[in-house]
């Protein structure tokens, strides 16, 4: 008996409940609103709270002061799941921002089915958040800062919707804010590249893919969908504020309307053509997405419909059974974390560089169709009619079917399955991401300094990342990481021609990591996903410093043997003319793109040698993106 209650202790340890909004205070005055979520506990989380990826320092740059940090270990606020939801307590700002970024988090940690690690160098290890950083309306994820700020501003006087007039509105207490920002850090973590606008779908891309994850974040709380299931009859499209995010910002800058909808596009070829700014063009692959999602949804709950209706599928007048309705928001949160899942997921399947929204719908259908084969709910061929039905074609598929959609095996030639010497190294580094996913998991259970350590360590012999140069890998481990990095170098080298890059340039790997998931038959999926990249020098014209860049994500079997190639040619004379004219194409596509944004940037207008140079990338900064929309 008293080891059954020790387990039982220690598996109720592993988390922890936390209350915030379930989307944002001008909500949240309803008690529905108001939820608690479960996070990883970190039995060693300091005050702030500080933990080992992500750290909450409250510092309001406006007043120039510090504000008390939260004790989340504090016996009575362990007790009652943390301070309750309040606009006017610094402290439960710290909690809100700590609570939903941990919920990302490990989101993204299931679906990648590895740890994640926000380091950038001795100096700034951990993620940091400020909920008060400055005074604006604004919140942005910053790579050099390696933080979030987040603002503060008053209501618009005239205009405030559900808000007071001039009322201060906190972007930290947005739900979705929150979560938006999160999953900018966790992509420009995954693939640092995106932020660099070589087409006109990249920063969209961001944008969107932000957009994504906090929405289908919130529709994983099965205690909000029940509201909005009865109010919908069952029609979640139709759900009014569940599909819009950032509503109380929105409301308050004096627009009358949420910041943004997943149902803000209507289907139409003409959109996706006449949309440039980020996050117009953004909304068209959220909606392309969540287009998939409710398809499947209502394929899901077919079934449930026809019992309930004796077999019509027309739900009479009046309210639902709460049975019934039980049910949808359990289907539904179970399909929106599934769908939350794939989104992650893809990233393993997509190119190092230039991506495009064609590329994300090509990751999603190959990343899902490796777990789930059958797909008896059809849900990539809802996403699939998502995408087509707002025009967006992946380029080089010889038709949408399923089939054609999946990453090819080879793009010039069969690629060799990689040596026998570079495999052990590789198997030894799946025993390092497994070690190191399991000592995640065993944090809680220990408790000690000295665990939280030795996972982080581990993580970082677990994987080479762009970024990783910055770091040192664990001594004992180092050995095996040179050498499989020198390794995977002289492989890309001696297949450059074969994974449609240039023989004659240099070649880097800037990622590899072992992943290891089950399928839906129980099935366990080894893989192997490395990311090999080449640069050719900007230009000196009017460029704006931007380089050309090319790649390839290249998926290995268990046994060493390339499964997928996902590829950016770069221009090589020794490349079959389709190859060559798909660099050429790469090429005009971050012409035309500098020219849209010049076109539509007002410095041009009195730019100096300085900002010519560089404007590319200081457009690529997530303030000046935000700034905008």
């Amino acid at each position: 008996m008293k080891r059954f209650q020790t387990d039982y202790a220690t598996r109720a340890a592993e988390r922890r409940r936390l209350r915030i909004y379930a989307t944002d205070p001008m909500s949240g005055r309803r008690a529905p609103y108001r939820i608690a979520i479960d996070v990883e506990n970190e039995p060693n989380l300091r005050p702030g709270p500080s933990g080992e990826l992500i750290e909450v320092v409250d510092y309001d740059g406006w007043n120039q002061i510090f504000y008390r940090a939260v004790d989340l270990n504090d016996p009575a606020l362990l007790m009652e799941g943390g301070l309750p939801p309040s606009e006017s307590d610094p402290r439960f700002h710290q909690q809100m921002v700590y609570a939903v970024a941990m919920k990302v988090i490990d989101s993204a940690r299931r679906a990648l089915g590895r740890p994640l690690n926000f380091s950038a160098g001795r100096s700034k290890p951990k993620l940091r958040l400020l909920p008060h950083a400055f005074y604006g309306r604004n919140a942005f994820f910053d790579p050099e800062l390696n933080a979030i700020l987040f603002g503060y501003f008053q209501a618009d006087s005239r205009s405030p919707g559900a808000n007071i007039p001039s009322q201060t509105v906190y972007t930290c207490l947005s739900h979705d804010i929150i979560a938006h920002e999160m999953a900018h850090a966790i992509v420009h973590r995954l693939r640092p590249r995106f932020i660099e606008a070589t087409n006109i779908d990249v920063l969209a891309f961001h944008e969107a893919f932000a957009d994504i994850v906090a929405l289908f974040q919130r529709f994983s709380y099965r205690q909000l969908l029940i509201e909005y299931i009865q109010d919908s009859r069952a029609e979640l499209q139709k759900a009014g504020m569940l599909v819009e995010l950032a509503q109380q910002f929105g409301y308050a800058t004096g627009s009358g309307k949420a910041l943004r909808s997943a149902i803000g596009v209507s289907p139409s070829l003409a959109n996706l053509a006449a949309a440039h700014e980020a996050h117009d063009r953004g909304a068209i692959l959220v909606s392309a997405v969540f287009d998939g999602f409710f398809r499947a949804f209502q394929k899901r709950i077919a079934d449930l419909l026809r019992i309930a209706t004796g077999g019509s599928g027309q739900l009479p007048l009046g309210r639902l059974h709460p049975d019934l309705v039980n049910r949808l928001a359990t289907e539904a949160a179970n399909l929106s974390d599934r769908f939350l899942r794939m989104c992650f997921r893809a990233f393993d399947y997509m190119p190092p560089v230039d991506v495009t929204f064609g590329d994300f719908l090509r990751a999603l259908v190959t990343s899902d169709f490796e777990l789930n084969p059958d797909d008896p709910d059809e849900v990539r061929f809802g996403i699939i009619e998502g995408f087509r039905e707002r025009g967006i074609f992946p380029v080089g598929v010889p038709s949408l079917a399923e089939e054609g959609l999946l990453w090819p095996s080879q793009v010039n030639g069969q690629a060799p399955p990689l040596p026998q010497i570079l495999l052990e190294d590789a198997q030894r580094f799946l025993t390092y991401s497994a070690t190191a996913l399991d000592q995640s998991r065993m944090r809680s259970r220990s408790g000690s300094a000295r665990s939280q350590q030795t996972a982080t360590e581990t993580y970082q012999s677990s994987v080479i990342e762009e970024s990783s140069s910055v770091d040192e890998a664990v001594p004992q481990n180092r050995k095996v990481r040179d050498n499989l990095f020198g390794a995977l170098t002289g492989y890309a080298r001696d297949n450059l021609v074969t994974f449609g890059l240039d023989p004659d340039r240099a070649v880097a790997v800037v990622g590899f990591h072992a992943v290891h998931r089950i399928t839906a038959e129980q099935r366990l999926v080894i893989e192997f996903v490395a990311q090999f990249m080449q640069t050719e020098k900007a230009p000196e014209d009017n460029s704006g410093n931007l380089p050309f860049r090319g790649g390839a994500t290249v998926i290995f079997g268990s046994e060493g043997e390339v499964r997928y190639i996902a590829c950016k040619p770069m221009q090589s004379a020794q490349l079959p003319p389709d190859l060559q004219k798909a660099a050429e194409a790469r090429k005009l596509a971050a012409a035309n793109c500098i020219d849209e944004l010049d076109r539509r940037d007002p410095r041009m207008a009195f730019a100096n040698a300085d900002y010519l140079r560089d404007r590319m990338k200081l457009r690529a900064r997530f303030s000046a993106l935000h700034g905008e929309g």
